[in-house]
């Protein structure tokens, strides 16, 4: 049996694990790295060089700062400032939270970005019976997934799209690169919200009594420290700088400016530490690792051959992007959207040269495809720290089966448009 045999049979054990998920995705994937090495598929580096690549060191000074951000307090001033200005109108409310929380999924991380409102709009609507709390964190979650995917350090799968064009030499995104598409899907998914989805959330929630379990609301918060609060808005506001002009690679940007939040005060070393998801972080190098392994061999060329025979070679790049970006779109509902891609990019990658792909437009199509997923809480820790709220299973795909249609349409008209599907 070839090596490239093996490093796909590997692949699919993993993806197997992945989905199985009886094991922490983190250790399945560096499990695949050391078979790959152990199998004589690839050699130590090939494997584990990735855990020093720029994706994952950007990644963890993004979760630094982020951390920085809430441990300072001036996310949850935002917030509070938002609903001050809504006026004790859930419409208002509803319309400011979802802008503020896609504003902030942009450069933090979603699920602290949930984590902050929540307890703020739980504590607003026992104050006030004007308010249903259930109508507005569905929103606010659905922002966050939608405003994390429109920037490339909004969230992980936006790293690993980039950690796979990077192994294999392509064009690689910029920081803003996902921002013109993802901010018509932020504005689609307000615009749902607002109507279509606030009609069908009265339908499918409306009359159920509000039993909310979530321990976050009884959480003592410490008070803020003013000077914190402006060092670490001056820190940030440079960084986005710093992301928008590339004067420093967008790694280093991160790295000095997480470094900056130790050394400033905003965060200490030991908390830094301890609020980066290593988990993440492992996945994502393990699935780098997984990825330019299985490339080395050869695997990807098998995989590419499989998929060419299912879907034939006369297919037009158009109807390959639809039927590539519903599968992640699809696939990500029930599986993390590193997997998804995972599977799906190496298969453009492989196949790019015989179609005349565009490898760019596919990728970022994709990407945004898997970031997006909202008709079961399984697509996302986000999505599924929103079911503390008192949302049924159900009730995920009834609200969002809709915008998932929705979304998925704009990718398709919007992506090959404005960036070619061939070259």
């Amino acid at each position: 049996m070839g090596i490239d045999a093996i490093s796909l049979i590997v692949f699919v054990a993993c993806l197997i694990l992945f989905v199985w998920d009886r094991l922490p995705m983190a250790t399945t994937a560096i499990l695949g790295c050391v078979a790959m090495v152990i199998l004589g598929v690839c050699d130590f580096k090939t494997a584990f060089g990735q855990f020093a690549s720029s994706t994952v060191i950007l990644t963890i000074g993004v979760m630094i700062i982020g951390s920085a951000i809430s441990e300072t307090g001036l996310a949850r001033t935002i917030g509070h400032a938002i609903i001050r200005a809504s006026k004790g109108s859930e419409v208002k409310l509803m319309a400011g939270t979802y802008l503020v929380a896609a504003a902030m999924s942009a450069f933090l991380t979603n699920s602290a970005v949930l984590a902050i409102f929540m307890p703020i709009i739980i504590g607003m609507s026992k104050a006030n019976d004007q308010i249903k709390a259930r109508n507005l964190i569905m929103p606010i979650a659905l922002a966050c997934i939608i405003g994390g995917a429109s920037t490339l350090v909004g969230s992980t799968q936006q790293m690993t799209s980039q950690g796979l064009l990077e192994s294999a030499g392509e064009r690689t995104f910029r920081t803003f690169d996902f921002t013109p598409v993802g901010s018509v899907l932020v504005l689609a998914g307000l615009l749902y919200c607002l109507t279509i989805g606030r009609k069908r959330g009265e339908r499918i929630w409306g009359d159920r009594a509000d039993e909310i379990d979530f321990a976050g609301e009884e959480e003592e918060v410490a008070a803020p420290v003013k000077w914190r609060m402006v060092v670490m808005g001056v820190i940030f506001t440079a960084t986005v700088v710093l992301y928008i002009t590339e004067w420093l690679p967008i790694a280093i940007t991160s790295t000095s400016a997480a470094l900056l939040c130790i050394i400033t005060g905003c965060i200490t070393q030991k908390k830094a530490i301890q609020t980066v998801n290593w988990n993440i972080v492992g996945r994502l190098a393990g699935c780098l690792g997984l990825g330019r392994a299985l490339e080395a061999a050869g695997g990807t060329e098998l995989i590419s051959q499989g998929f060419q025979y299912l879907v034939g070679s006369e297919l037009s790049p158009f109807v390959l992007f639809c039927i590539l970006v519903f599968l992640v779109q699809f696939t990500s509902e029930f599986m993390s959207n590193s997997t998804a891609i995972l599977i799906v990019i190496p298969i453009v990658l492989s196949i790019a040269p015989q179609f005349q792909l565009n490898t760019y437009t596919f990728a970022l199509g994709i990407t945004l495809a898997s970031g997006i997923p909202s008709s079961c809480p399984l697509a996302s820790s986000t999505m599924g720290m929103s079911m503390s709220a008192g949302y049924r299973f159900n009730d995920y795909f009834k609200y969002g089966f809709p915008l998932d249609v929705i979304m998925y349409l704009i990718i398709i008209a919007l992506v090959p448009a404005m960036y070619g599907l061939t070259v």
